[in-house]
């Protein structure tokens, strides 16, 4: 004789066990006894959504909640699979129903919690705020929960409570970079950059050294720049990314975004070679990385110093880093840079001494694992061909412009292929291609196609000026002109008076 709640409870074991073929059998057998079994679709749903097969889970929890309208941990999984499936509406309603109905404690905390990131999610922010207080009343302090709550302060624009979730943060945690993190684009957000550096000098002097402690140096430098016009604030954002090779053990994935970044930084110095070669290490990060290739540019070498630093002076830069990074990094630091230095000097071998013995393992320089295979999303790659194209830009290299500007050009993403196509084009008008003009009007008849589906889209506005700038129709790129931001139409209308005062277009 066939006993349901046995197999109810085979099912949910088999379930615990990640035998989801079994559970689900179990599951559709108890269900073929009896349809109004709330536990039997209980567990046919959770079998769905392991395989993130939110329709049925969504069906057989929403039959659970049908046959068992009192119980609100049915609501509760009924509303997780509809937030899952991006039913963000459907879900805070279910979310909603289970809080009046009421649910079990273990399920409470949580329930307070994905509300609240609903919440964040539809911009609700003071909603999302509340429900993640409601949450840390129940499952007490949870470093995820600050970290969104954090975020819904700042978004919500009360950024004095963003930062003091940020401090609770780091007294709880105080060597995670997150809570520094957090501060630092609170201040960054509202343009106090002085506190934005001390958050960051604060970070690197009690938090351990990641990735994104660097990558905000940048950023930091690079709002600076954008202020202050200072080539050497780029120079000293370069040389974050540097110190940060030398300071984090690197995954692949950290050391292509260092390399990428490096480039953006000198296609803005107009240094196309050191652009160049940064992009050509981030296609071989591995290889790159573990023969020294650096993102430096080094000064030339003197053997010979002019001048000798006073014993203060050491003293005191060694501090400094050391206070940073601690003794293992700072020898670290040291090896790397000697590492990387010898790759430039001419017949460096001849001044070096040989050792004796290898460093201790643990000392050594970290190595990527050469048996990793890179990985590269879509839009890196884009990110990469735009500076490839705007490298060979600024050297004057169509044929360079040509190879990368073409692979943007059959991107996914539409502004990737509109700027591909763009500059695919003008090389070919530089080439002096007799046919460019029918290049041109093609591409600006696709332009126009593209603002009549999204009249807001500025960087097919402003690439649609560019080709009439370049066709010396003025008057047109004028036009075009008046509905682009300061910003974006000032190089524009420059270009234009230079052109009609005999420069170049």
């Amino acid at each position: 004789m066939f006993d349901i709640n046995e197999a109810i409870a085979d099912s949910r074991l088999a379930f615990l066990q990640e035998q989801y073929e079994k559970a689900l059998k179990l599951a559709e057998m108890a269900l073929a006894e009896d349809n109004k079994n709330a536990d039997a679709h209980q567990c046919a749903a959770n079998v769905y959504m392991s395989k993130a097969d939110y329709e049925n889970a969504i069906k057989h929890y929403a039959k659970a909640v049908e046959n068992d309208a009192t119980n609100g941990d049915r609501y509760f999984s009924l509303a997780y699979a509809y937030a899952s499936d991006n039913q963000q509406v459907k879900a805070l309603e279910m979310f909603a129903k289970a809080d009046e109905v009421g649910c079990s404690p273990n399920v409470v905390g949580q329930l307070y919690k994905i509300m609240a990131m609903v919440c964040f999610e539809l911009q609700r922010y003071q909603d999302a705020i509340l429900n993640f207080i409601k949450s840390e009343k129940i499952i007490g302090i949870d470093m995820d929960v600050l970290q969104r709550k954090a975020l819904c302060y700042a978004m919500s624009g009360d950024t004095s409570s963003g930062i003091e979730v940020a401090n609770q943060m780091k007294l709880l945690a105080p060597t995670d970079y997150m809570g520094y993190r957090i501060a630092f684009n609170i201040l960054l957000q509202e343009n106090r950059l002085e506190e934005a550096e001390k958050e960051l000098d604060r970070a690197e002097r009690f938090a351990k050294p990641v990735k994104e402690l660097f990558l905000d140096w940048v950023t930091y430098k690079s709002a600076r720049y954008q202020l202050e016009h200072n080539r050497q604030l780029l120079n000293d954002a370069i040389d974050a990314l540097f110190k940060g090779s030398c300071v984090i053990k690197p995954k692949v994935g950290d050391i292509i975004e260092f390399y990428v970044q490096a480039a953006e930084l000198y296609v803005q110095l107009e240094d196309a070679d050191m652009a160049l070669n940064c992009l050509h290490a981030a296609e071989n990060p591995i290889q790159s990385y573990n023969y020294g290739f650096t993102i430096k540019r080094f000064v030339e070498y003197e053997l010979k110093s002019e001048g000798r630093p006073s014993s203060q002076e050491v003293d005191r830069v060694v501090a400094e880093i050391r206070r940073k990074y601690g003794d293992r990094r700072l020898e670290a630091m040291g090896r790397q840079s000697s590492l990387r230095t010898r790759t430039l000097v001419p017949d460096a071998e001849k001044y070096i001494t040989p050792l004796s013995e290898k460093p201790d393992e643990e000392d050594a320089i970290p190595k990527l694992d050469s048996s990793e295979k890179a990985q590269y999303s879509f839009d890196m790659l884009d990110r990469m061909y735009r500076l490839y194209v705007s490298a060979y830009t600024i050297k004057n290299d169509l044929p360079g412009i040509k190879a990368y500007a073409a692979k943007l050009a059959n991107s996914s993403n539409p502004q990737s292929k509109y700027v591909g196509k763009y500059s695919l084009v003008r090389a070919l008008k530089q080439e002096g291609y007799e046919k460019a003009e029918e290049e041109y009007r093609d591409l600006l008849k696709m332009l126009r196609n593209a603002m009549i589906k999204n009249p807001a889209d500025l960087t097919v506005l402003s690439l649609r000026a560019q080709c009439h700038v370049d066709l010396g129709e003025f008057d047109e790129a004028e036009e075009l002109c008046k509905m682009l931001s300061d910003d974006l139409a000032t190089p524009l209308r420059e270009q234009i008076e230079a052109a009609r005062t005999g420069g170049d277009s």
